[in-house]
């Protein structure tokens, strides 16, 4: 099998540290769905960056969310960064219905 060469995304750094960073509308823990999406994931926030023009001109705060087992993305990735406007929180009721679509 040939080798594929590794390559590091590309990056933007800052000019300046802001000196206010946006409020967080999720918190650690909370559920989440993707919902911009047909058969969105889901899964909990488990950590927050604040980015400027990465890999797509996207300047604020993005969510590392763990996903759920049932995710549909869960065997291909455990894992996903989300932009905080392509999520909503997930209630208990919302959960359990998504986690029985899935099962």
């Amino acid at each position: 099998m040939p080798e594929i060469p590794l390559s590091i995304p590309p990056i933007a750094l800052l000019e300046g540290i802001p000196q206010v960073l946006p409020q967080q509308r999720f918190q650690l823990g909370e559920w989440v769905q993707w919902f911009q999406v047909p058969n969105g994931d889901f899964g909990r926030i488990i950590g927050v960056i604040y980015t400027h023009q990465a890999s797509c001109i996207a300047t604020g705060l993005h969510y590392l969310v763990l996903l759920d087992e049932l995710s549909p993305s869960h065997e291909l990735c455990s894992c996903d960064f989300a932009f905080e406007e392509d999520i909503e929180p997930l209630d208990q009721s919302s959960l359990e219905r998504l986690r029985g679509n899935y099962a």
